[in-house]
């Protein structure tokens, strides 16, 4: 029965409504008015976006080490006089 398939893939697998539908060839909409109905559901749900919030935050934090650290080692009188120009264009600029 694919109602024991989706519950398994997702619980046990931990695949998306997405995937799922993909495997058992049926509709998101209805594997996910099945997995709803499962008292388990919302807490594997909240344990996915923690886990997806941490995991934005680390891939965030790598980011910022690699690419912000480099625009800022360079920083004279002729930069900021080149960002205040062209910050001043920006908000000059009509708006019609």
């Amino acid at each position: 029965m694919w109602q024991e398939q989706a519950k398994a893939l997702f619980f046990m697998e931990k695949k998306s409504i997405r995937e799922i539908s993909i495997m058992l060839l049926k509709s998101e909409k209805s594997i996910y008015r099945y997995l709803k109905k499962l008292p388990e559901y919302k807490q594997e749900k909240e344990k996915r976006k923690k886990a997806n919030s941490q995991k934005r935050k680390a891939y965030q934090k790598q980011w910022d080490r690699q690419n912000r650290a480099e625009r800022y080692t360079n920083i004279s009188g002729e930069s900021i006089r080149r960002e205040h120009d062209v910050a001043a264009m920006i908000l000059s600029a009509e708006r019609h």
